[in-house]
């Protein structure tokens, strides 16, 4: 039987390569090993969260649940339930909430994990900035886009004055974008989108999953404003990046990929559109199956550009 450290790290080793339904046995296993030694129950609890997130990941919903509920469970007996680490936990368990489109839960969870931050760690905590954000979030997906922005713009300021936090500040740059966009705010947005770029440019390079997001993210923003000529080389310089660091099974290459995909349609370009669209739905079928949204939604626009097109679907 492999050790804990041993598991983990092949366990990091397949999410770097995408190859996600390889992780779970792996996790389970880590889980397994953990409750056999009888002692580290927060051990246990961090490895239940960390399993409970890989469902949530692969759309296993019930699954995610029981995996919280009981990680939950554990760190409220020996922490209370006014320590920050239960406040992340019940922050992740709202995640999953805010994923199921359980919104009123997710809701409730979020203000009590911040309201624990602001009692424990301070409002100008790092951790009390990222309660900040995941509200932000959950109010965009209920779209409440006024409020959202409030909260990002709360949690930028907090962050800016953590000189070491840049990469966390782009992202912050990112939630507020995405909320300003919706509001109609594209010049705003695009300002943020491009200081996000620059900053994991600077910080990270050119070679990293981080500045592939800030293209994907800014090549979004150009496809939903309409400006598709712009939108182009930025997919196309996230999906090299994406192919040569995580292969083309990641979940970032196929978000990239569905892009592309929808770009080529707006193009009128039906044939390239196809293409990716297909093979987001091949690789969906593989790594999560024929039940997972993507694989139904990749699957579902084939067919209708193939009909376009005159072919037999």
């Amino acid at each position: 039987m492999a050790d804990i450290n041993s598991l983990n790290a092949q366990i990091d080793q397949l999410y770097q390569e995408g190859r996600l339904r390889e992780v779970e046995p792996l996790l389970k296993e880590v889980v397994e090993l953990i409750k056999m030694k009888n002692g580290g129950q927060m051990d246990y609890a961090s490895a239940l969260n960390d399993l409970g997130g890989y469902y949530r990941e692969m759309h296993e919903f019930e699954k995610s649940e029981a995996a919280f509920l009981e990680a939950t469970k554990i760190i409220s007996e020996i922490l209370g339930e006014d320590h920050p680490d239960y406040a992340t936990a019940i922050n992740n368990f709202a995640g999953l909430y805010r994923l199921m489109r359980i919104y009123p839960k997710a809701e409730e969870m979020f203000f009590r994990a911040l309201k624990i931050y602001e009692n424990t760690v301070g409002k100008e905590h790092f951790l009390y900035a990222t309660g900040l954000n995941n509200l932000g979030l959950l109010y965009q997906d209920m779209g409440v886009f006024e409020k959202a922005v409030e909260l990002h713009e709360e949690a930028l300021e907090i962050i800016r004055k953590l000189e070491k936090n840049r990469i966390t500040y782009a992202t912050s740059l990112n939630n507020l974008a995405s909320a300003y966009r919706a509001l109609g705010k594209n010049d705003e947005t695009t300002a943020l989108l491009k200081e996000a770029l620059e900053i994991y440019d600077e910080t990270v390079g050119k070679n990293h999953p981080y500045y592939a997001s800030g293209l994907n993210n800014l090549g979004s923003h150009y496809l939903v404003i309409g400006q598709y000529p712009e939108a182009e080389p930025l997919f196309l310089e996230a999906l090299d990046i994406l192919s040569g660091i995580f292969g083309p099974e990641h979940q970032k290459y196929l978000s990239t990929a569905s892009n592309l995909g929808l770009l080529y349609e707006k193009l009128d370009q039906d044939q390239k559109a196809i293409q990716y669209h297909s093979e987001v739905a091949q690789t969906c079928a593989r790594i999560y199956g024929k039940n997972h949204p993507e694989y139904e939604q990749s699957m579902y626009t084939v067919a209708r550009l193939k009909q376009k097109l005159g072919h037999q679907v």
